[in-house]
């Protein structure tokens, strides 16, 4: 699967993220759609969440799995009408989870520019440059609780967007690169493929 550029998208990165966090992150693209990985760490180097999220060659998602120290959550859309299912493993048990779900909904998890840049890869042709709108969504938090919520996604330049809660919470900066993947002022990326000579 090439990215809007067209290139074929398979690279790996890392970047400082606010709170003194850090953010390691891999994606790889193929007949099936792309592939991301991440996992997200506190200053000291204690892993807060680790990601996993499948989206279709539409940008469509196809599963999410989130692991911290809550436990496994587990999430993928199906069925008619249109559902979010999946579940939540705990020391304490099992949470068998079902949300509203449709193609207009975004999925994101705490913080993550990951998930943040799946989500506007799939508005980029609803929300023009300048524009912005309030998308249904489901936010996941470290406590693998999710939730419906509404967002507010402002697409403010070419490869920037504004991404904030309605009900007044999060609220994120995105940049992304020609193929989509977050970029970052002290970010580096890398291809996944061993560069030959």
């Amino acid at each position: 699967m090439s990215g809007p550029s067209g290139s074929l998208v398979r690279r790996g990165g890392t970047a400082s993220l606010p709170g003194g966090r850090h953010l390691v992150w891999s994606v790889a693209a193929g007949v099936n759609g792309r592939r991301w990985r991440s996992v997200t760490s506190h200053g000291d180097g204690r892993m807060e969440a680790s990601l996993l999220v499948e989206t279709a060659p539409d940008g469509r998602l196809v599963k999410l799995e989130l692991a911290t120290g809550e436990g496994l959550l587990t999430l993928h859309p199906d069925g008619d009408p249109l559902l979010l299912h999946g579940n939540v493993v705990r020391a304490s048990g099992i949470d068998h989870l079902s949300l509203p779900w449709s193609a207009g909904h975004i999925l994101l998890a705490g913080a993550s520019p990951v998930t943040a840049a799946i989500a506007v890869q799939g508005t980029a042709a609803r929300v023009g440059v300048g524009e912005g709108a309030n998308l249904p969504a489901v936010d996941v938090g470290i406590d693998l609780r999710p939730r419906p919520a509404t967002w507010h996604v402002a697409h403010t330049a070419e490869l920037r967007w504004r991404l904030l809660a309605a009900d007044g919470g999060a609220s994120l900066l995105l940049e992304t690169d020609a193929d989509g993947l977050p970029t970052a002022a002290d970010g580096v990326s890398w291809p996944l493929e061993r560069l030959t000579a």
